[in-house]
Parts: structure tokens; sequence; C-alpha cells
């Protein structure tokens, strides 16, 4: 399976956080070897998970100001990680007065978001489903950042 885009590799960092994987099968009884597919990331595929790198290494999603996380989105859109729709929802202002360069948690407000979603029942919601990926986005930034674990 090659890998040629960054919203392939971002399909990837969704399903498992490793970037590089060998998934064994077995063959039947009928033959005695095994079969083994094996997943290669393309030369894209690869500068796509150093661009999730490079911007999670750059931004810490438990403490940024809402210019920082407007520059992240836009980097992360740019690089073809996250779509324009994820862009704009990541934007979402976190209150409707607040101070643009004052720092906050926008992880634990995503958290927040889904959580209440999920309160309503809205799970299946565009607009939750929408918020569901922010929050896989910002936390697979924070996990693979010099900020997080």
């Amino acid at each position: 399976m090659q890998i040629n885009s960054g919203d392939q590799i971002s399909q990837v960092y969704r399903m498992n956080n490793d970037t590089s994987a060998v998934v064994s099968t077995h063959s039947s009884d009928t033959t005695k070897g095994q079969a083994a597919d094996k997943l290669t990331l393309s030369e894209a595929g690869r500068n796509a998970g150093n661009k999730w790198q490079v911007i999670a290494n750059q931004y810490d999603p438990t403490n940024i100001s809402y210019n920082e996380l407007t520059s992240m989105s836009f980097n992360l859109q740019e690089s073809g990680l996250i779509t324009p729709a994820e862009g704009l929802a990541m934007r979402a202002p976190p209150s409707r007065d607040f101070n643009p360069n004052e720092k906050y948690d926008t992880l634990a407000l995503a958290r927040q978001a889904v959580e209440f979603d999920n309160s309503l029942g809205a799970t299946q919601d565009k607009s939750a489903q929408l918020r569901v990926r922010v929050l896989e986005v910002l936390e697979t930034l924070h996990n693979s950042g010099k900020w997080g674990g």
C-alpha cells in the first residue's frame, strides 16, 4: 500500500500513531508458507509525517492563544493534514469576548465539546463528527509533540 498524500497519512495517524507498520496475515492450511503485507510510505507520506511532527513541536494545544491556534490550523490545512472544514471547526472562538493573545487549553475545550455532544446523543450529527475529528487532531499533536506524552 503506497501512501501518497497528507490525507492518507492523516488516516494512518487516526488509526495508529505509528507511521510505519507491518501487518502479517497467515495463509490457509493448504499452503505451508506465510503471506505478509507490508505498509510502505511514499516520500509524500513521509513528508506528511514530518510535517505533523514539526507542527506538533511548535504548538502546545494545552497552552495556546487563539492567534497561535489560527496559525497552527492554517499550517495543518496548508500541509494537507486537515480539511478546510476541520480548520474552521478548530478555529471556533473559545468564548464570545476573548483576548486573542491569552493562552488557554484548547484540547480541554475540544474534549468538553465532544462530551457535550455525547450527552445530547448527537454523535451522528455532522458538526459533532467534525468536533470529534478536531479533538483527534489536537490529541495527536499533543501526544506527538514535545509538550505531551
